[in-house]
């Protein structure tokens, strides 16, 4: 079974996102969904790059972020909404703190419903 960025490129791709890696500062690996269009909430329609942790070991464990490469909201903490600060991708990223709970049967169709409703919240 493959795991980490592998895998959770191969399940994005395989949900017909066009998916892409990168690493930030820290050298942890990301896929990229490129073109993320937001479902619903504020932002419904904006496009944008959304980056997506991949600890080596994932989907036994998920990384506690998204982040998005436009600034969507300012930085800062609206408990139960978000928790947005700088990100180790640099300047053109925003860090979106949330803690995903995810089963094991279909983790990363899971993992885009939980990033969905994080954009239904605002």
């Amino acid at each position: 079974m493959k795991t980490g960025i592998e895998r959770l490129v191969e399940d994005l791709t395989e949900l017909n996102f066009s998916v892409s890696k990168i690493k930030d500062s820290n050298n942890q690996e990301y896929a990229v969904i490129n073109g993320f269009e937001i479902p619903a909430g504020t932002f419904v329609g904006r496009i944008i790059n959304l980056a997506i942790p991949a600890p080596p070991d994932y989907p036994r464990s998920f990384g506690p972020s998204i982040h998005i490469n436009q600034h969507l909201v300012p930085f800062g903490n609206i408990p139960n909404v978000r928790n947005v600060i700088n990100s180790a991708l640099g300047n053109d990223w925003q860090y979106w703190s949330f803690r995903f709970n995810v089963k094991p049967s279909n983790p990363t169709s899971e993992l885009l419903t939980q990033i969905n409703a994080i954009f239904r919240k605002n």
